[in-house]
């Protein structure tokens, strides 16, 4: 069940911890509020003092008690993924789809033993002998039994084996990483290999590591946010979810580096004209 009310990436927690979360959201949405309104009506010869005082709003609201840990509600999230110390592999049937390759081993069958096939878009394999046989969404044993099934009809005591080179499914990386984008799901793959692979930036948040299970059923959706430091520096192997194929990790931007970017983007329409009136200042010494 879908817990919470989703807020961008996370879930709103309805407990008191929660709320403090909400309020510090609240009170960092204020705090770039008026660092806008700083930008936009108070003078050039001002910018610099007031760039300071937005870029010292977030210490304002660490001093002021504001926790950005994954609340409770975010962590009973847990339960809808897969955990790593308690699985081997993430799924139990992975099912062939193109462009998936496929090396067909059948030595008493040489019109198709060695055959190295891409499913077709269309979920075929054009085989010799066989014509085209659909395989997609089959597991690799499924098929193997379908081609025995067909070479029987030609040959006595065939048996197939199959070689799969999984390149069908994937799961995907976005946020402040130097490698973000589309990843192979292997079906052991862990946050902590995505994200080490992935490789987080310096305006990263590894402690609001968001894990999202999409689906179009709303009850199948699900969000957990994980702090990387509680797997890394606490050696705590309970977040180290197993990903699934077609899972998300978003990697935010720390707060300081989000009202950074902000400011950056407020500035940069005004900043020529800035950088030309300091030009001028230093020539003329007014």
């Amino acid at each position: 069940m879908w817990m919470g009310r989703a807020n961008a990436f996370g879930v709103q927690s309805r407990d008191r911890k929660g709320a403090t979360s909400r309020q510090c959201v609240s009170n960092a949405g204020r705090s770039l509020t008026l660092a806008a309104l700083m930008v936009k009506c108070v003078r050039p010869v001002w910018m610099g003092k007031a760039v300071i005082l937005a870029l010292a709003l977030p210490g304002f609201l660490m001093a002021g008690g504001c926790s950005f840990a994954p609340t409770p509600q975010e962590r009973t999230q847990l339960q809808y993924f897969k955990k790593s110390y308690q699985r081997t592999v993430s799924t139990d049937r992975y099912a062939i789809a193109p462009p998936d390759v496929i090396t067909i081993h059948a030595p008493k069958a040489p019109e198709v033993d060695n055959v190295k096939q891409q499913i077709s878009p269309d979920g075929t394999l054009n085989l010799e002998l066989l014509n085209r046989v659909y395989v997609a969404g089959m597991s690799p044993q499924e098929v193997e039994h379908l081609l025995t099934e067909k070479l029987q009809t030609f040959y006595n005591d065939v048996k197939v084996r199959l070689e799969v080179e999984y390149k069908s499914q994937w799961y995907y990386v976005f946020g402040e990483t130097n490698n973000p984008g589309p990843k192979r799901f292997t079906g052991r793959d862990t946050l902590v290999t995505a994200l080490a692979e992935a490789q987080l930036t310096r305006l990263s948040w590894p402690e609001r590591i968001y894990v999202i299970k999409p689906s179009a059923d709303p009850d199948q959706r699900h969000v957990t946010v994980i702090n990387l430091y509680e797997i890394v520096k606490q050696g705590d192997a309970t977040p180290n979810v197993l990903l699934e194929q077609d899972d998300i990790i978003y990697v935010p931007l720390n707060p300081l580096a989000s009202i950074g970017v902000a400011m950056q983007n407020l500035l940069f329409p005004i900043q020529p004209a800035m950088n030309t009136a300091s030009g001028a200042r230093a020539i003329t010494g007014f």
